[in-house]
């Protein structure tokens, strides 16, 4: 599977996603479902900070 680069504050340099960064990861419980991980990450991505990030050149990709 290729990962696609994006620069923000959850996601560390080797693409991994930091649990801690993402309130519901860091609070996970069972009866979440995808789509409630899926908003938590987009209103992050949305976030003030994250928009002002430069962001890696299109189609650029994680290696590992």
């Amino acid at each position: 599977m290729t990962l696609t680069r994006w620069t923000g504050m959850i996601i560390g340099s080797n693409g991994v996603v930091d649990p801690r960064a993402i309130s519901v990861l860091a609070k996970w419980q069972d009866s979440y479902s995808i789509k409630v991980v899926l908003q938590d990450l987009r209103c992050l991505m949305m976030s003030k900070e994250n928009l002002k990030l430069p962001q890696p050149s299109e189609g650029q990709c994680y290696s590992n």
